[in-house]
């Protein structure tokens, strides 16, 4: 039996959220029907910018990427799909990073370090986290339609997919080679 899960949250309010809720597209094509669907930017259009401190003291800006190919995962700790997804987020990272691509974990954890960090290391989470406990990212991006809510962001800096809900290694891994393909 598949049941697809996603941790439920608030309704949409960002012009990204209102964006996904309106859209009619149909998402890309399945390869691994485990997962959750993908679904394709409507449009070229540069995500909202941020800037954040990590977990590891350096500095995130989202506009300083552009030339790399970033997955951008919001999840939580008491999320049943995002502990699912981790592992097969970090295989990603890890087998890309070299390559200009760049996973950003998004923790909407409200008791921040004292859950996340013991999560990083249960799962060898080695990809840049960020906690979101002032919101930053949640005013830009949020509230989601529920946790795990993945964008990807293509070289150019425009956002090229979706999803809500956690997403397999086997349904990210083509998009992300096709993506790190294109020139920058």
């Amino acid at each position: 039996m598949l049941i697809f899960t996603a941790c439920g949250a608030k309704q949409n309010n960002t012009p990204q959220q209102q964006a996904q809720s309106k859209s009619t597209t149909e998402p890309v094509k399945r390869l691994d029907p485990a997962s959750a669907p993908l679904y394709p930017a409507q449009k070229e259009a540069q995500p909202t910018d941020f800037e954040v401190d990590l977990l590891s003291g350096e500095t995130f800006r989202l506009s300083n990427q552009k030339g790399k190919v970033v997955l951008m995962n919001i999840w939580a700790t008491w999320c049943a799909p995002c502990r699912e997804e981790t592992p097969e987020l970090v295989d990603l990272y890890e087998k890309y990073k070299d390559e200009g691509y760049v996973t950003l974990g998004v923790s909407i954890d409200e008791q921040g370090e004292s859950v996340v960090r013991p999560f990083m290391e249960e799962y060898d989470v080695t990809y840049p986290m960020y906690i979101d406990t002032d919101g930053t990212v949640m005013e830009k991006y949020g509230p989601t339609m529920g946790i795990p809510t993945t964008y990807i962001i293509g070289r150019q800096g425009n956002l090229r997919y979706f999803a809500v809900g956690a997403v397999t290694k086997k349904e990210l891994e083509p998009r992300i080679k096709e993506l790190l393909a294109e020139e920058s």
